[in-house]
């Protein structure tokens, strides 16, 4: 079994995707049309970003936003160099 993908939810796609491409050097590899969802590509494992609306959908109750958080999120993204 190997980690397939990782999903952040945030409020602006596209910049993210941008943002990622130039500080990591990473490649896009899609972004849908509606501008909600998008990935880069990462080797294995795939780099994706969604909207909140997409967040909303995808969990019953809701979900916690980061740029609406005071308290920081347990979660963190390796990137490691070849």
């Amino acid at each position: 079994m190997k980690l397939g993908y990782t999903i952040l939810y945030e409020p602006h796609v596209a910049d993210s995707l941008a943002f990622f491409e130039r500080a990591f050097d990473l490649k896009r590899r899609f972004l849908h049309e509606s501008g909600t969802y998008g990935e880069l590509d990462t080797g294995e494992t795939t780099l994706s970003f969604a909207a909140h609306a997409l967040g909303e959908s995808n969990f019953a109750g809701g979900h916690v936003r980061a740029s609406e958080s005071t308290a920081l999120l347990g979660m963190e993204i390796g990137l490691v160099p070849d």
